[in-house]
């Protein structure tokens, strides 16, 4: 609940990363405190505090970390930190308040959380204990932890074991989530192993000081001595020692030489580490989703088109982006569409971030109905979520319930962060006849299917759309790149002649090269009043058919030798990119994977 919290202020970039500084900067003062208690004053402050600080950055570099898991572990950093006071202040409490607080923190944190803090408090016992009799309290305090997970998933919390002992865990259905790996696992057992090297230095340094202590004592009797018979010696032994007085050098100062060697050493280790760790490519696809959800289209079209490798959540978002704008039937082939036309709809498993896309884009269409099924199916993974009880407050305004539009709206005037967009709507709510007026809201009153039927092809929903607006050209637009995306020439033309009164000339270039292509393979002679393609385009297909030729049927050279020139046409997707021709199909993901 303290990770939810703290992930709103997210919304703030700046106030984000400042949160982000803040859970290390605490992690890492808390560990040096931790280290000087047990080892005193040591010259690795610097090292300790930025390998916090390096892991950290390389579990974020995965975009889909969930920020609870670093919240677990700055509360378990928390709690070693009040034992190891408690357990010197008041050291008769540390038998009882060692069970209390890993039960606490169990209960808080989870049984990763737990084992980190098992282990570091049984270091800190081996270093302040100094009763033998007392050591009993290490093997079943390590017993205790190990069994109370199991005691709780079997008698008290309604959960698998393996979430009870995870550090991350995912929900279902089935949604994309952070795997942990070593890098997350390298920062949980960083505290145990900063205090398993403390413990180490100070056996080492007590020691060294007692073999220090020997040395001085015998050169000083060698010292003291020196020229001196052995009578007088004799004599002067029960007199304290005349110490000869001898210049002392003093010891070479190595804190700069030493601080510069660590720096030298991290940076190393970070430039390389993030280098391999540092994924843009999967940065730039959340942000594509990021600025989806957003609706900022441009932000959409520039980014994905910037990622070099195929990725079909990009690919229905970019087609998206492009519809919104317009640009849908023109700049299509822009992107390589691999999918077909299973790129421009994810009608099908309620898995991963497919809710929230169709909710959106049949909200964007102006089919409610459908919007709405979404928007619920969403919440099914994501209950009270703001981006969906704003969906939930729109649809509701465009159907006319205003009613339930306010109680959404109450529910999401809860979130401190939403109280100006709640501000703004809430005068529909109070003058209803607004709604009406408002350019969008009275659009999509225009394009809902009258009986809100949910058909469960895309192709047949956009038949809907189209039958209750002719003039939802959002609708127009995606089926005819569905047709083409199909290489379903034949109903591209059928559909064309059905709405040419609509189509404006020139046509769209991703239509006018179809239309090309389209009487280039039937020979069909132009009839009075069809539409007709550019000559520009025809010349350009006529250079593509004898560009083409020396492949024959070797799409694969063809691919690679024609793309710079041809390939953002629709030419060069049908003969090279098309499904039918690459044998490419969608990995559909089971509940195993």
């Amino acid at each position: 609940y303290v990770s939810e919290f703290i992930v709103q202020f997210f919304y703030f970039k700046t106030f984000g990363s400042f949160l982000v500084i803040l859970v290390i900067s605490l992690q890492g003062m808390i560990a040096i405190n931790l280290i000087e208690r047990i080892a005193g004053k040591v010259k690795l402050n610097f090292s300790a505090f930025t390998l916090i600080l390096l892991l950290t950055v390389l579990v974020l570099c995965n975009y889909h970390y969930p920020v609870y898991a670093s919240i677990r572990l700055l509360i378990t950093f928390g709690f070693v930190w009040i034992y190891t006071v408690l357990n010197s202040k008041f050291p008769r409490l540390r038998f009882y308040s060692i069970f209390i607080l890993a039960m606490v923190l169990f209960y808080l944190a989870g049984g990763a959380a737990l084992f980190t803090f098992a282990v570091s408090v049984i270091l800190v016992q081996i270093r302040f204990l100094s009763k033998k009799q007392d050591w009993f309290i290490l093997p079943l305090f390590a017993l205790f932890s190990g069994v109370l997970p199991y005691m709780a998933y079997k008698y008290i919390f309604l959960v698998d074991l393996p979430l009870v002992l995870s550090i991350t865990h995912s929900k279902t259905p089935l949604i994309l989530t952070y795997t942990p790996d070593f890098k997350l696992f390298a920062l949980y057992s960083l505290l145990p192993g900063y205090l398993l090297l403390a413990v180490l230095y100070n056996r080492f340094k007590e020691k060294a000081k007692k073999g220090s202590a020997h040395a001085i004592e015998s050169k000083s009797i060698h010292v003291a001595t020196k020229g001196i018979d052995k009578k007088t010696i004799i004599k002067s032994k029960n007199r304290p020692f005349i110490i000869e007085e001898k210049s002392i050098r003093k010891p070479k100062d190595w804190t700069l030489l030493w601080i510069v060697g660590q720096f030298t050493v991290l940076a190393v280790l970070a430039i390389v580490s993030v280098s391999f760790t540092l994924d843009t490519t999967a940065r730039n696809k959340i942000l594509v989703s990021f600025y989806g959800a957003n609706e900022d289209w441009d932000s959409v079209i520039k980014t994905a088109e910037s990622i070099q490798e195929y990725d079909l959540f990009t690919n229905v978002e970019y087609n998206r982006a492009l519809a919104n704008s317009g640009k849908l039937a023109d700049n299509l082939f822009n992107y390589k569409q691999l999918a077909g036309s299973d790129g421009l709809f994810f009608d099908g498993p309620v898995t991963s971030d497919i809710p929230f896309f169709c909710s959106d884009q049949y909200y964007s269409l102006g089919f409610m109905h459908e919007s709405q099924l979404w928007t619920f199916e969403a919440q099914t993974i994501f209950p009270n979520s703001p981006r969906l009880l704003k969906r939930l407050v729109e649809i509701n305004l465009v159907n006319g319930k205003y009613k339930l539009a306010e109680k959404f709206l109450r529910r999401l005037d809860e979130n401190m962060l939403y109280h100006d967009w709640v501000e703004k709507h809430q005068k529909f709510i109070d003058d209803t006849s607004l709604v009406s007026k408002d350019a969008m809201f009275s659009w999509k009153r225009k394009c809902e299917p009258l009986d809100g039927f949910t058909a469960k092809s895309h192709k047949n929903k956009l038949v809907r759309l189209l039958e209750a607006n002719p003039q939802n050209t959002m609708a127009r637009d995606y089926l005819l790149c569905s047709t083409l995306l199909d290489g379903d020439l034949v109903h591209f033309n059928d559909l064309m002649s059905e709405i040419k009164s609509d189509i404006k000339t020139p046509l769209p270039r991703s239509l006018d090269e179809a239309l090309v292509l389209y009487h280039y393979m039937t020979r069909k002679p132009f009839e009075p009043g069809d539409i007709q393609f550019t000559k520009e385009r025809q010349s350009q297909f006529v250079s593509f058919v004898k560009a083409i030729k020396p492949f024959g049927n070797d799409w694969q050279s063809a691919r690679q030798s024609l793309q710079k020139e041809y390939g953002t046409t629709y030419w060069y997707y049908i003969k090279c990119l098309n499904p039918k021709v690459t044998k490419a199909q969608i990995k559909r993901q089971t509940s195993d994977d």
